[in-house]
């Protein structure tokens, strides 16, 4: 079974690495996989591709933006890249088509069918503005199947679909084995790792400074833990890209209004695991998720997790289990729970190992993966 996959989106974040860890977890079909992704502003999403030994294929694909050049670029280009497309399908001679990253990758759906290739499509959100809704209502009924990452997102979008092709809910996935304490060298944790943070309890995020993730809400939860609490530190782990970069002055300027100075932007890395390693809580403030590889991560590496009530995150953190969930934007509740943990190390790290515990079940890599290759066999049956 050859799969081509694709994305329009090239900067890494969680829709490449499911990707990867679909590869990673379906090993015995890794030679079969080639990903085919934007020639621009993927460097860093190549370099994981081939670390893992994933075939890759550049390509020039323009992506939805707000930026006008590259909007302009996208509108112009759309349909030779289509054609672009529908030939690398063909070239590649693929039995069938993953399109990966969200509703609006609409090039690899109408490719596909120009190659004459069943496509799946897979939508990993919970919230598009409406012309993305609108776009996506009219193009559905040329997929040959569907794969949710969450029951939410399924909830969200299949009322819009036209057809009554197969469908899945899928979840995103952590690979358990490199995902876990102590699989990082202590040596290489000690480089990395802030010396300030030295006997202080760590509240960490990970993700990229965008509105959806909630960056303001996290602020103001440090704020009131501050308020009761001493001796904590907070740290915010992810790049800031330029698009953001209003946003994130935004978020520096509410610090200053609020009188802190125990939040660390760390900036973006290549590995994770040093700095969840050394978080005692996790928390998310998202106003919207559907299936946060970030959230299963710090729960294989035995964090507690405090989340806002976004996608399927309390299909996997009850609350008293692994952790907590809080309405979303409610700073004041993701505050006291964050208070309960920091003052209660028992109760930290029973949550926590009931985190890994739930995800090595339910969303290791392997399982998932395995999940894909029945959606696959199930749409080539079917066509």
């Amino acid at each position: 079974m050859k799969i081509v996959s694709v994305l329009e989106e090239g900067k890494l974040g969680g829709p490449q690495i499911y990707l990867i860890n679909l590869v990673v977890g379906g090993v015995e079909f890794s030679d079969d996989n080639l990903f085919l992704i934007p020639r621009d502003n993927s460097n860093n999403f190549q370099e994981k591709l081939k670390q893992k030994g994933i075939r890759f294929r550049l390509l020039p694909l323009t992506r939805i933006t707000k930026e006008k050049l590259v909007a302009l670029r996208y509108i112009l280009f759309f349909p030779l890249e289509i054609v672009l497309l529908a030939i690398s399908f063909r070239r590649h001679r693929a039995d069938i088509i993953y399109v990966a990253g969200g509703s609006w990758q609409f090039k690899g759906i109408l490719a596909s069918k120009l190659a004459r290739i069943p496509v799946l499509w897979h939508l990993n959100d919970t919230s598009m503005p409406a012309f993305i809704l609108w776009i996506f209502r009219a193009l559905s009924r040329f997929g040959d199947g569907f794969i949710f990452a969450s029951k939410r997102s399924k909830h969200y979008y299949e009322p819009l679909i036209s057809n009554d092709r197969p469908r899945f809910v899928i979840p995103s996935s952590v690979d358990t084995r490199v995902f876990c304490r102590g699989y990082v060298s202590r040596s290489f944790s000690d480089e990395v790792i802030p010396s300030h943070w030295e006997g202080k309890v760590v509240v960490g995020l990970v993700g990229n400074p965008s509105p959806v993730k909630g960056i303001e809400v996290f602020i103001r939860m440090a704020a009131e833990v501050n308020s009761k609490i001493a001796n904590v530190q907070f740290a915010i782990l992810g790049n800031v890209f330029s698009n953001q970069q209003r946003y994130f002055d935004s978020l520096q300027a509410l610090i200053i209004k609020l009188g802190i100075d125990n939040v660390d932007f760390l900036g973006g890395c290549d590995d994770v695991r040093p700095f969840l390693e050394r978080f005692d809580i996790y928390v998310c403030s998202s106003l919207s998720e559907s299936s946060p590889i970030s959230v299963w991560e710090a729960m294989a590496m035995e964090l507690p997790v405090v989340s806002t009530d976004v996608g399927d995150v309390p299909e996997y953190v009850r609350d008293g289990e692994c952790g907590y969930i809080c309405p979303v934007g409610d700073h004041k509740s993701l505050a006291r729970h964050v208070c309960e943990l920091v003052v209660d190390e028992p109760m930290r790290k029973r949550l926590g190992k009931s985190a890994r515990a739930k995800v090595v079940s339910e969303l290791d890599v392997r399982a998932c993966a395995e999940k894909h290759f029945e959606a696959y066999r199930a749409v080539l049956r079917a066509n």
